[in-house]
């Protein structure tokens, strides 16, 4: 089972409240700017993981929180990284515009949650 309180990516350990891994149609990718681009590939009979990642960043101040949540957007750089669960290893990239966080005013300084999807190379 794949060990999903904590995983690294490219490096940075994330703490994940749940992940969905899913199998589609593995797709080319080419990268042109900031975007991802996947092109279909027909005929091929292989598939690629996806998953979609929930977590938390908390830290013992507020600037710990800002180095850490600055250290999961830079992930979202259109660049393969490597990823670690124990499972789904391999090179993934961050979807285009899946990073969100939810910035909750009572938690604002203390915890912050946020949501990513990653795509398998």
């Amino acid at each position: 089972m794949a060990n999903y309180t904590t995983i690294t990516f490219n490096a940075v350990t994330l703490y994940i409240n749940n992940a969905t891994p899913y199998k589609k149609q593995k797709s080319g990718k080419q990268v042109i700017g900031r975007k991802l681009i996947e092109i279909p590939i027909i005929g091929i009979n292989a598939t690629e993981w996806n998953i979609s990642l929930n977590g938390v960043i908390t830290g013992s101040s507020v600037s710990d929180i800002g180095t850490k949540r600055a250290a999961i957007e830079a992930l979202d750089d259109s660049q393969a990284h490597a990823f670690v669960d124990g499972i789904h290893d391999g090179t993934y990239y961050v979807k285009p515009s899946s990073l969100s966080f939810t910035d909750v005013g009572d938690n604002a300084g203390m915890a912050y949650n946020y949501r990513l999807e990653l795509i398998e190379q």
